[in-house]
């Protein structure tokens, strides 16, 4: 029998969609996500910082590396299971979360969909990788 085992360049593709698909998302999104958040160009301008993008390459990282371990316990084998278990565990685990965390913050429900949208198209994105990119241990 096949053992699954972590690979590693399927969750390095996974950190680096985790960083490129947000880039494409909020780059769409930019105006009305700014309006919700009642930002302007010059705010952001002056008051740019590296932590946030750090901070995002470590959660991409851990998430991906999670993700991929999870995946491996679960013995997930296609690309279409990874995008089943990553689309199941991603609505509740970051969709609703936030939706729940917004409500109660009296934030823009709009919003939600801006930011619990980019956050699930990373966990499917992720499923599709993580599931479709497997790596089998030598017997």
């Amino acid at each position: 029998m096949k053992k699954l085992k972590l690979n590693y360049l399927a969750i390095l593709a996974v950190v680096i969609a985790s960083q490129v698909l947000p880039m494409i998302w909020y780059g769409i999104f930019a105006e009305p996500w700014m309006e919700m958040n009642g930002l302007t160009m010059d705010y952001l301008l002056a008051n740019q910082s590296n932590t946030p993008y750090f901070v995002a390459l470590i959660s991409s990282m851990v998430f991906a590396i999670v993700l991929a371990w999870l995946f491996k316990r679960m013995n997930i084998e296609s690309a279409k299971d990874g995008f089943i278990t990553a689309l199941a565990m991603g609505i509740p685990f970051s969709l609703l979360n936030l939706m729940t965390i917004y409500m109660f913050s009296f934030r823009n429900y709009e919003l939600v969909w801006i930011d619990g949208g980019e956050n699930l198209l990373i966990w499917v994105v992720s499923g599709l990788i993580l599931g479709g990119w497997r790596k089998y241990e030598l017997n």
